[in-house]
């Protein structure tokens, strides 16, 4: 039986009449308090419907880490056939033997012996422009 089962089956039979119990007798017997003995039925209740509620908001949060398992458990379970896929997919691809594929393109040849057909274009000298289609000054 979970934990969530036992909790609402013995909060009315056992935790709820000891608590009402424990808090009439605590308020006839507790010293420097004077409590009528028409109020202790009243006193009674009030223990009991503490427990009552604290047994309720127990249960809610039960009920909410039992949602945040499933959820976890979905999701690993969504990982594993995700990772199934990949590695079966990796066995389909096995026998072609390819080169994985590599984060950066570098093409053959250097940067640096490229030099621009007009050396105007090489960047060093660009014109500014104040706003767009203002004419850039002569030279």
């Amino acid at each position: 039986m979970t934990p969530n089962r036992m909790v609402a089956l013995l909060t009315p039979l056992l935790f709820a009449p000891l608590a009402g119990s424990i808090s009439a007798l605590a308020a006839e017997y507790f010293p420097l308090i004077d409590v009528p003995t028409d109020a202790l039925e009243e006193i009674f209740i009030a223990g009991a419907l503490i427990a009552f509620a604290k047994a309720a908001q127990w249960t809610q949060g039960w009920q909410k880490y039992e949602a945040r398992e499933a959820e976890r458990t979905d999701a690993a379970e969504q990982l594993d056939l995700r990772e199934a896929a990949i590695s079966a997919r990796e066995t389909e691809l096995a026998p072609y033997d390819l080169e994985p594929v590599s984060d950066y393109y570098e093409p053959a040849g250097e940067y640096d012996d490229w030099l621009p057909a007009d050396p105007e274009l090489d960047g060093d000298d660009l014109d500014v422009f104040d706003e767009p289609g203002a004419v850039p000054a002569e030279r």
